[in-house]
């Protein structure tokens, strides 16, 4: 006799149900199987969907970058970083790309709405300091030096911020102040010591003080 039909008789299941209970046991069987290859059916095409999905939002970005870049493109960057964002909405990154994009295209006012939307993140740490090249693009000066300033206060050794501190409070015609600041950036060590010292001698010789490109780097 069978080791299951034995089982099933010491277990007090009736003989003329063996059969019966043998079918259910075979059924049950064949539906977990069934059942486990569906999820993962299932499962993989969530993976392979993810992944496609990620490949494509990083394929956009990288040309919405790649336009940004260039002379009368930036409607074409603005293009392809929306839709990005329409496929990752909730991609933080994604919007923090847009306004750079917005920025480098020259729509200022713009682009500061949409920095001021990271500013007090922690993982955006540099959102004041671009939206400060905004600023400065407007000539709205005294708040590019607050947000230099405020950056500043939590870098103080980037000597390439403590440049543009520097030449946002020259052309404000904050001479002293212009000074100290330079005084304080050469003070860091930074490989941004040669136009430190350039912005130095242009003050010191009442030259007119060139600003960077917003949003430059």
């Amino acid at each position: 006799m069978d080791s299951k039909f034995l089982q099933w008789r010491d277990a007090g299941i009736p003989q003329e149900n063996w059969n019966a209970h043998r079918k259910f046991l075979i059924t049950k069987s064949v539906c977990l199987i069934v059942l486990s290859a569906i999820f993962l059916l299932f499962t993989g095409h969530i993976n392979s969907y993810a992944t496609t999905l990620r490949e494509r939002v990083n394929t956009l970005t990288k040309k919405a970058e790649d336009y940004s870049k260039k002379q009368e493109k930036h409607s074409l960057a603005l293009i392809f970083i929306n839709k990005a964002i329409k496929l990752q909405p909730r991609n933080a990154n994604l919007y923090y790309k847009r306004a750079f994009i917005i920025g480098r295209a020259g729509q200022y006012h713009y682009a500061i709405k949409e920095f001021s939307r990271f500013v007090n993140n922690k993982n955006f740490s540099h959102a004041v300091r671009f939206r400060a090249d905004c600023f400065m693009a407007l000539n709205q000066m005294q708040r590019a030096v607050n947000d230099y300033t405020a950056f500043l206060k939590r870098k103080p050794k980037d000597g390439k911020v403590w440049s543009y501190l520097v030449e946002a409070l020259a052309l404000m015609g904050k001479r002293k102040a212009a000074l100290n600041a330079i005084h304080r950036g050469l003070a860091t060590g930074s490989h941004w010591s040669n136009r430190l010292t350039s912005l130095q001698k242009q003050i010191l010789l009442g030259k007119k003080v060139i600003p960077h490109r917003p949003l430059s780097n």
